[in-house]
């Protein structure tokens, strides 16, 4: 039975791998790197580029304190079990659409009898980070669609006031999240609507205080998103102005938020959606590839390929029994 898990894990690693080799041996991948490598990795602007990846372990420390925050009504969580779990949570969330293999990653390197527990965290931190990442690109997107598709409002005011009630409500429903999910259930009754109720009901475990710290801690992650793309930027030599940085980082984040497709193949859709964006700044397409691609390999790839290791050393057998009793 140990050998049968065993193989199980080694399909999965196989996969990852070659899914991540093909990426990686793109054309555009490889145009990228070469660029990067020829040009900018012996230039002045390195410091930029070591202080991007720099962040990236405090980025993922924050999210594995979140986790600790997230589990803490149900059990007291290491910092090194938590980061463990994220890292598992990385690598299995990169092969799936909207990252939802996240929820076995976590679930197989916790213990078994806290799985309701485990999706109930997972949920609620993704939310959590995906209302950041949509609250930010709501409040740039009058300067995001200005700059990008020439969308203007008669009256700044108006535009003031339909986001102000669109953060407001968003906010309202974060900690809400049981209550609007049983409305909703209420008026329109399905299986799937259902599903999202009995899901988000276990959410009345958190209190308000609790949801504080996720939502700061995830507002801090999305800022250090938001600076690493900057620092991207800059190591890549582009001469943007720092508003224009800014509003297009949290329109092109916005975008991205909303595009349920796999981090392994995300890189193409951003590496696309950076080139509409960038080369109307004046950015040059095969810089807005290194950066997409920079940023896909530092944030997502290199965590995962830590991440795969954990889930390789990790005994699943008893959580898959535990399931079978």
């Amino acid at each position: 039975m140990s050998r049968y898990y065993n193989f199980l894990k080694l399909i999965f690693l196989a996969v990852v791998l070659l899914l991540l080799y093909r990426q990686l041996s793109d054309d555009n991948a490889h145009q990228a790197v070469q660029m990067v490598w020829h040009k900018h990795l012996k230039g002045p602007n390195i410091f930029y580029l070591l202080i991007c990846f720099i962040l990236m372990p405090l980025n993922w420390l924050l999210e594995s304190k979140k986790w600790q925050i997230l589990m803490s009504p149900f059990v007291r969580l290491t910092s090194a079990n938590a980061i463990k779990t994220v890292l598992a949570g990385v690598a299995a969330g990169i092969v799936t659409p909207a990252r939802i293999g996240e929820y076995g990653g976590r679930m197989i390197t916790s213990a078994p009898e806290l799985r309701p527990q485990v999706i109930s965290a997972t949920l609620l931190g993704s939310i959590a980070q995906n209302l950041c990442n949509i609250l930010a690109g709501i409040i740039f997107s009058y300067y995001f669609l200005k700059s990008q598709f020439g969308v203007t409002y008669l009256h700044g005011y108006t535009f003031l006031v339909v986001v102000s009630l669109q953060v407001g409500l968003m906010i309202v429903m974060y900690y809400n999240l049981p209550k609007v999910a049983n409305f909703i259930d209420s008026l329109i009754k399905t299986k799937l609507t259902q599903k999202l109720s009995n899901k988000l009901r276990s959410l009345n475990l958190y209190n308000n205080r609790l949801l504080h710290k996720v939502l700061a801690i995830s507002a801090l992650r999305y800022v250090i998103y938001v600076l690493q793309y900057v620092l991207i930027i800059k190591f890549l030599g582009a001469a943007i102005a720092p508003d224009v940085l800014i509003w297009n980082i949290t329109g092109i984040y916005l975008v991205q938020t909303i595009l349920p497709i796999p981090a392994f193949f995300s890189v193409i859709a951003r590496g696309e959606l950076a080139i509409l964006v960038w080369t109307s700044a004046g950015f040059d397409q095969v810089s807005a590839l290194v950066a997409t691609f920079g940023l896909w390999l530092i944030n997502l790839i290199i965590p995962a390929l830590i991440g795969l290791l954990i889930i390789y050393k990790t005994d699943i057998k008893k959580y898959f029994i535990k399931n079978e009793n």
